[in-house]
């Protein structure tokens, strides 16, 4: 009840408009998306969809399709709709006798459901069982994207649009457009051969000679394997009439966050924005179609987390900078971050990997009141300035001005500091009058150690709101993003039990930073080429040295070097160095003739192919 008469003279002092504005985690003029949690697992099919269609997907019929019946799944029945199982889809393809012909039995079925459970969807949670709800659809192929899993596409908090308007990289306008005159290795609205990612995907895909109807053919006599030749024949069973999906693309442009379209907005660290885009394209230009699809959609996950937290971090290193200095730094670093490449069986370089990811962890704890500071000068001076710089695509020049006013330097500094000066005064004086919040009056009314009246009321604003809904979510947006305890992730946890002063004994989590077998695939690979004539690309013999090099300069990771403020011995760093060596040589990713450094080189398990007259190439991008 406290909490709730808390807000209430917050919104009295401030209006509710602007609470209603600044009542957020987010700020996606700096990350354009939701400080959630995610799978990453589950953009591919959704970015899919974005970059065929032009737009966000709405409901499906997926879960109508394939309703289950009582026997086919453990859920409670009720008068609510059961979410689909392995079982049930397995049931309604089997029916289906000039494509499943033989799987009239019980046992056939369930050899169906086991099949579709390995290789193309995925339960609840993970979960092992014929009769759980399903949850995911592997991208294997395109088609992926026309099962509608997760049944609201707002559950992947933005994460595809964002992705969708990073890769493209529109210099202008507020949403992203199809241009089919764009030099782009990844169009949106076109044709299957017109977007890197969807003519490897998209095998036995066309679209029609009218191309802005935008409906899907198959070629029955393409040659599929068969994890992607069923995901075909369940997404196909999902198709709706043409006159119906037109009906529903009109609905989803009125449904969701207010619109459809997809925001073109970018990160403003353009460095790891750049670095993640030139990875998977050229990931996917040279090994796209010589991987083997199941290694090729656990690698480019890889690709996915290690782009995103490289994303993230790197935004969360800019926004520190800019509380300092107010400006957004032009020379950019990734963060720096000791990596465990024992993968926790060397229990002291566990250790200093979780100290760097700890010490990463407590100053993300800071990011919440920064973001709710931005927020708090972009409600003032938007209402105060008549010619604010563009959010989109690019929001650095808006925060410059944001950072000008408040460290004083513009013009109208004074004026905008002196509202929110005014607002910490007579919200302190509310919460006297009406005795609540003495916590946040002693912060409000603190201009000794903090002399900004912005830095003072976004402190007293993020304690309002309270750790669930700030800090929970930006570490779980974390969380999701480095794919903590993945197989193809870029972390792994462990609950630890620790002695405090106060509470005695407690439990608490402590993550590491590690290179699953998958991430070091996915790393060799890709930096065994680079970009060549014409938007190709060409081998690039590289040795273990350069490549020890390449992951402390281009996202961070540090093998053999100390983060700045952690103290290493040079013995700990040179055995983190040789178990790295070890295991790319166990992966057959290293070869050497002798222990001389500049014989160790790396090599590729699979064989590269250049993509080669199917785009319009731009080497820019």
């Amino acid at each position: 009840m406290s909490e709730k008469l808390e807000k209430e003279v917050l919104s009295e002092v401030l209006t509710p408009a602007m609470v209603n504005e600044i009542w957020s985690a987010n700020y996606t003029e700096a990350l354009p998306f939701s400080h959630q949690n995610f799978s990453v697992g589950a953009l591919l099919p959704a970015v899919f969809y974005m970059f065929r269609r032009g737009h966000r997907r709405g409901q499906g019929t997926f879960g109508e399709v394939f309703q289950p019946l009582a026997f086919e799944t453990d859920a409670i029945q009720g008068n609510r709709k059961i979410a689909p199982t392995v079982s049930s889809v397995a049931r309604v393809l089997s029916a289906d006798q000039s494509r499943f012909s033989g799987f009239d039995s019980s046992i056939a079925k369930n050899i169906l459901a086991d099949f579709l459970l390995t290789h193309c969807l995925e339960n609840l949670r993970h979960e092992p069982g014929r009769q759980k709800p399903v949850v995911r659809a592997f991208p294997t192929h395109y088609q992926s994207a026309w099962i509608d899993l997760p049944k609201r596409v707002g559950d992947l908090r933005l994460v595809p649009e964002a992705l969708v308007a990073l890769l493209v990289d529109q210099k202008e306008g507020e949403v992203v457009e199809p241009d089919k005159k764009q030099k782009n290795f990844f169009r949106v609205g076109d044709d299957f051969t017109g977007n890197i990612l969807l003519s490897v995907f998209g095998s036995g895909m066309s679209a029609r000679e009218l191309k802005s109807d935008l409906v899907d053919d198959f070629d029955e006599t393409t040659e599929l394997a068969l994890d992607q030749l069923v995901t075909v024949r369940v997404a196909r069973s999902c198709r709706q009439p043409i006159k119906a999906q037109q009906a529903q693309s009109r609905r989803v442009r009125s449904e969701g966050r207010g619109t459809s379209q997809i925001a073109n907005q970018h990160s403003i660290n353009k460095g790891a924005t750049r670095t993640f885009r030139e990875d998977i394209r050229i990931f996917l230009q040279a090994f796209g179609s010589s991987v083997p699809r199941q290694s090729l959609t656990q690698m480019l996950e890889s690709c996915l987390g290690l782009g995103l937290s490289n994303v993230m971090f790197s935004t969360a290193a800019s926004l520190f900078h800019w509380e300092s200095t107010g400006e957004i730094p032009q020379k950019e670093s990734p963060w720096p971050l000791m990596v465990d490449c024992s993968g926790s069986s060397d229990h002291q370089l566990r250790r200093l990997s979780e100290e760097s990811m700890d010490d990463a962890i407590r100053r993300i704890h800071r990011l919440p009141v920064i973001m709710m500071a931005l927020r708090i000068l972009e409600w003032h001076a938007r209402h105060e300035i008549r010619e604010m710089p563009p959010k989109r695509p690019d929001a650095t020049s808006r925060i410059n001005l944001l950072g000008d006013i408040l460290f004083e330097r513009h013009e109208d500094s004074k004026m905008l500091l002196r509202d929110v000066r005014r607002n910490c005064m007579t919200l302190s004086e509310k919460f006297r009058d009406e005795e609540l919040g003495e916590m946040y009056r002693n912060v409000l009314e603190d201009e000794v150690s903090i002399p900004s009246p912005v830095w003072r009321l976004a402190e007293v604003v993020v304690q309002m709101m309270g750790d669930k809904i700030q800090i929970a979510h930006v570490l779980a947006c974390f969380n999701s993003c480095l794919m903590t305890g993945s197989a193809n992730g870029l972390a792994m946890e462990r609950r630890v039990t620790y002695q405090t002063m106060r509470n005695g004994r407690k439990t608490g989590v402590m993550k590491s930073v590690v290179l699953t077998d998958t991430m070091l695939d996915f790393l060799v690979h890709r930096h065994l080429r680079k970009p060549g004539k014409n938007g190709n690309t060409k081998p690039n013999s590289i040795s273990f040295n350069d490549f020890v090099t390449l992951l402390r300069e281009r996202y961070g990771l540090l093998i053999d070097q100390a983060p700045p403020g952690q103290t290493i011995s040079r013995e700990l760093l040179q055995r983190n160095r040789r178990f790295l060596e070890r295991r790319l040589r166990s992966l057959g990713l290293l070869m050497g003739v002798n222990d001389a450094e500049s014989m160790k080189r790396l090599r590729p398990r699979f064989n590269a192919h250049d993509c080669e007259g199917g785009l319009d190439h731009d080497n820019s991008n």
